[in-house]
């Protein structure tokens, strides 16, 4: 009792449990006959999954889900008001996938509330009151978030974004369409796109394939009446209504600041253009770059400035075959050089699509 009025509770969940024996046995080859590439593979793959089967499990709590809520709103604050609309929208999204809830939920409006008051005791968000002699029309709580303190909220949010990531995906695709209609084609290639650029970010199921998971989510929104789908030249394309781009302006907005960091890291590659650049040396300028096109609001989100994001991206662009690594063991095995490879015009394409879904 004294722990649980102190700290609050903790949620230990089990999944099924994985028998490395079995396991094992179920690979093509035995592990000892296995290459150390073969190996790594394999190690790779099992950390994966396993992370995979903890998601599965994971408990939303009133804090991670206030905390996703505010961080998934564009503007230094929001109303009450906006904020349980929001969470609204988020918690029937996360009911549909069946998830798991903290017991608190129970009474939601006393969880929600208490998440909130707790973040504003902490200093995490500070809380606006209505005045008293205002017009009864513009009477609302406000509540701020302090720039220096997203990265507090980034973590109870990072403990359920996972559940979001094929709706944030399809919602970034029809948002920043701009139009009311969007090719069921677009969004497939949208969605494609950005979960090969994510990759390294996210933990995706692999017995569940692109088109099961776009479908799903697609099936929810017209549910939710937010979209209906017309077909016109043999073609189908989404109608978004009502206030569809509204509502799917905050799934998108959850992943903008992992967009925002691979923005950063694809401008800095101008700095491979002449010669290679050492990794450490880049990622200074990277560092660099992120921090001036933060203040000069090219970057919105600070958490966008990460190092563990800008060295997925690296991955990534290597993955791609548009950047490569370059080792001189005669100086140190492990100090790795980047130069640009001769796919520039991949690399364009590259810019030109993920600035369109900024």
């Amino acid at each position: 009792k004294i722990l649980t009025k102190r700290y609050g509770r903790v949620y230990v969940n089990i999944g099924e449990p994985m028998i490395m024996k079995d396991y094992l046995e179920a690979q093509e080859k035995p592990i000892e006959q296995m290459t150390l590439e073969e190996r790594q593979s394999l190690y790779r793959k099992i950390g994966y999954e396993i992370v995979l089967e903890i998601n599965k499990v994971a408990v939303v709590t009133p804090f991670s889900l206030v905390a996703t809520v505010i961080l998934s709103h564009y503007r230094r604050g929001m109303s009450h008001s906006e904020l349980l609309e929001i969470l609204d929208e988020f918690f029937e999204y996360l009911s549909m996938k069946k998830v798991k809830f903290a017991e608190t939920f129970t009474n939601r409006e006393k969880a929600i509330n208490d998440a909130i008051n707790i973040f504003v005791q902490e200093g995490f968000i500070s809380k606006i009151e209505a005045e008293e002699d205002e017009a009864e029309e513009i009477q609302e709580v406000v509540y701020s978030l302090k720039e220096e303190k997203r990265i507090n909220l980034e973590y109870y949010k990072n403990n359920i974004l996972h559940f979001f990531i094929p709706l944030c995906f399809v919602a970034t695709s029809i948002v920043k369409n701009n139009e009311d209609l969007i090719s069921l084609q677009r969004i497939m290639s949208d969605y494609k796109f950005l979960k090969k650029l994510l990759w390294n970010e996210f933990i995706f199921d692999e017995h569940k394939d692109d088109a099961e998971d776009v479908n799903e989510v697609l099936t929810y929104l017209h549910d939710r009446k937010m979209i209906t789908s017309v077909e016109r030249d043999g073609q189908i394309y989404l109608e978004i209504k009502g206030k569809g781009n509204k509502k799917l302006k905050p799934f998108a907005d959850l992943i903008h600041n992992y967009l925002e960091s691979s923005w950063i890291v694809i401008r800095s590659c101008l700095y491979l253009k002449k010669n290679p650049l050492a990794k450490k040396d880049w990622l200074k300028k990277i560092m660099a770059l992120g921090d001036r096109m933060y203040k000069k609001g090219e970057v919105l989100r600070p958490e966008a400035i990460s190092q563990p994001n800008y060295l997925n991206v690296i991955i990534f662009l290597e993955d791609a075959k548009l950047i490569t690594a370059i080792k001189d063991e005669k100086i140190d095995k492990k100090e790795v050089s980047y130069t640009l490879t001769e796919n520039r015009a991949e690399m364009e394409v590259l810019r030109r699509r993920l600035f369109k879904l900024l």
